[in-house]
């Protein structure tokens, strides 16, 4: 897919667009308002200033006079004259007049003009004006503390627009408020001016922002972008060829560089990696080759050929052995000592693995080379056990349980090295554990002397053998198989031939067991005695 190569810097450009357009917004905005304070403010104190010194000037005594009477005298034409040339000449003032407060409405005394104000548009003396909510808000309150202006008022008036209204009081020779002296500042030419100034800022911004984003998109084109394009041109070089491309150069000690050089460091240990995971798997093929044949080997080694004794029709036997890895520690193995005399064995090499492997090969040699020279189950294991403790500098031992059948009359002797208890059935009953005392298992005490006892099978009667693999079988919850439902799966089908009877063992490990992994090995084994003896036990 073909990918567009100036989409980072497209995406920078945008962001620094967006960034730079939002902060001239909000500079114009405060600098509007900053402006606009300012001006409201000069103009607020220039206003105060003219009608205090006005009030100051105005006879109050006298004004009371003028509204009751409605007529004039020269010092009320004198007052005009001073009013007009103020709000011509020095003020600058839209409005400016005296007026008389009541509770409800003032009352005009004098309203100043000019050669330029509509003669309609100025007020008379007499002419009442009905309060709004800026007197009763603002005039009313200064009035009774007997103030002049104390903040900016913003008023509006109808043929002006917005304005700014500052008043000071005219006392009589009592002290009462007279009158007061008001003027308003039509904010129109302030507002142009003010106008005027934020669309100079604006242009400036407009053209800083131009060169702004032109000098940052060459930084960020030199410095960023340019340098990441050669990292992904980089990248793919390595990706398709597999070999190491030449390394990314950067003028600059920067973070672009350090991480240039985080890839080369990367490709270089990629490179060395695939050639250990090369190396590795190749060693690991050539292990599992060995451990197939190892796990070959092994199994050859345990009888398979079912049944082994054609001729034989004594008993009936079957057994099985599934390592929780290639090769196991576990084993069984049985074999004719002489044509009347048949040995059992069932052992579990302590460890798993390659290790338990070479350790079982050794323990089952032994056990069957020493068997076939005679002797009793206890003197067979007395010295395997010697043997095996000579050099066992990895402190491995196994158990076994050892035991030969005259096949003529179902009586035999067995040892127990530290092993499982095994099971038995007489014919037409189900199975039980049979407890005896055991003997240490072999390979852990030198010169150690090994318990035997005898048992006597009749004819029906079947004796089950195995390993701690079976009760110990665990499932996802971590609980075991556990002898109870081994017993349960036993019982199951009593009569069953001894191949039957382990499959059925299984089955139940298996659905019991489920997805989770095998940890130890399961080895079995199941004679079924067709002679004749007298009962005993194992």
């Amino acid at each position: 897919m073909k990918r567009n190569r100036s989409g980072l810097r497209k995406q920078i450009i945008s962001i620094i667009c967006v960034l730079i357009s939002v902060m001239s917004i909000i500079l114009m905005g405060i600098s509007y308002r900053a402006f606009y304070h300012t001006y409201t403010n000069f103009y607020y104190d220039k206003a105060l200033g003219i009608v205090k010194m006005l009030a100051n000037e105005v006879d109050g005594d006298r004004i009371a006079h003028y509204v009751e009477t409605g007529e004039t005298d020269e010092a009320y034409e004198i007052l005009r004259k001073r009013f007009d040339n103020a709000k011509a000449n020095t003020s600058g003032l839209s409005y400016l007049y005296i007026a008389v407060p009541y509770e409800d409405h003032f009352v005009y005394v004098l309203e100043a003009s000019t050669d330029q104000d509509n003669p309609d548009n100025i007020s008379k003396l007499g002419d009442v004006f009905e309060y709004g909510e800026t007197e009763y808000i603002y005039l009313l309150p200064d009035i009774q503390a007997k103030s002049a202006s104390t903040q900016i008022v913003y008023g509006a008036d109808v043929g002006f627009g917005k304005s700014i209204s500052v008043w000071a009081p005219v006392f009589d020779k009592d002290g009462n408020v007279a009158a007061v002296v008001e003027g308003d500042y039509v904010l129109t030419s302030i507002e142009k001016e003010i106008n005027f100034y934020v669309c100079r800022v604006f242009l400036f911004l407009v053209a800083a922002l131009i060169l702004i984003t032109f000098i940052m998109i060459r930084v960020i084109n030199t410095g960023v972008v340019t340098p990441i394009l050669k990292l992904t041109d980089y990248v793919n070089s390595y990706q398709k060829s597999g070999s190491t491309p030449e390394p990314v150069k950067c003028k600059n000690e920067n973070e672009i560089k350090w991480l240039a050089d985080a890839f080369d460091n990367m490709i270089v240990r990629i490179g060395k990696y695939v050639e250990d995971i090369r190396s590795i798997t190749a060693e690991k093929e050539r292990i599992g080759a060995e451990l197939n044949v190892a796990t070959q080997i092994q199994a050859d080694m345990l009888p398979s050929i079912f049944p082994p004794f054609p001729d034989k029709t004594e008993f009936d036997i079957y057994a099985t052995m599934t390592p929780a890895k290639e090769v196991g520690g576990d084993f069984y193995d049985f074999f004719l000592l002489d044509e009347n005399h048949l040995a059992l064995v069932m052992a579990d090499v302590s460890g798993k693995g390659v290790p338990a492997a070479l350790f079982m090969v050794i323990a089952k040699t032994l056990i069957k080379n020493r068997a076939q020279m005679g002797g009793s189950p206890a003197e067979i294991l007395g010295f395997v056990n010697d043997q095996l403790c000579e050099g066992n500098e990895a402190d491995m031992f196994v158990t076994v349980w050892l035991g030969i059948l005259d096949l003529t009359t179902g009586k035999g002797m067995a040892a127990n090295a530290g092993h499982e208890k095994p099971a038995i059935r007489r014919a037409g009953q189900n199975y039980e554990f049979v407890r005896t005392k055991h003997s240490p298992a072999v390979a852990v005490i030198e010169g150690m002397k090994f318990r035997e006892h005898e048992f006597e099978l009749h004819p029906g009667d079947s004796l089950y053998i195995y390993t701690d693999g079976v009760a110990e079988a665990t499932n996802a919850q971590n609980a075991l198989f556990g002898d109870e439902r081994m017993m349960e799966a036993l019982n199951s089908n009593p009569d069953a031939s001894p191949k039957e009877l382990l499959q059925n063992i299984q089955q139940a490990i298996d659905e019991f067991v489920g997805d989770a992994p095998q940890f130890d090995d399961i080895t079995m084994l199941c004679l079924k005695y067709k002679g004749t003896g007298s009962e005993g036990e194992i």
